[in-house]
């Protein structure tokens, strides 16, 4: 397989699960590059992979993960755009949601905010999601419905 046509199949979805995880865009960028990097340097395991874009999308987890672990906290975008409007005092409703998602998910272990992503927004099966953390496809299942039933939970408290 080409590395041109794995950057085609790949790169939107990887660039989307990235942004949705990493909210600081030049740290998004170099998670993103090194991603493909790794996938050009171990193309000769791409045809070893039984999902492409499970794969990639674990070489991407993985490059976050290092990241994540050589600096101590990112703040997500979006809690920056909430502080800067309610010091503005124009917090609006679909804005107020954002911060509201992004401090539930936030309170989510990552291996569950990575499933729902995946499930949810990536339309990837459970086993696809298995692949990315390196879990077990039943864990995958159970974390999601835990993770499922916590969100409602919380969202409820709130």
């Amino acid at each position: 397989m080409r590395f041109e046509d794995i950057y085609e199949e790949c790169a939107d979805r990887v660039y989307a699960y990235l942004r949705f995880r990493v909210r600081d865009p030049g740290l998004l960028e170099d998670i993103f590059q090194e991603t493909f990097l790794s996938v050009y340097r171990n193309l000769d395991k791409a045809r070893e992979a039984e999902s492409l874009r499970a794969w990639v999308l674990r070489i991407a987890h993985r490059r976050m993960v290092e990241h994540f672990r050589k600096i101590s906290r990112i703040k997500p975008a979006d809690a920056v755009l909430i502080e800067q409007e309610h010091a503005a005092g124009s917090a609006e409703p679909a804005v107020v949601d954002v911060l509201t998602a992004n401090e539930l998910l936030s309170q989510l272990d990552e291996d569950a905010r990575t499933i729902l992503y995946g499930i949810y927004a990536e339309g990837m099966t459970y086993r696809e999601m298995s692949e990315i953390p390196g879990i077990p496809e039943g864990t995958v299942k159970s974390k999601c419905h835990y993770a499922k039933a916590k969100l409602k939970q919380m969202k409820e408290e709130a």
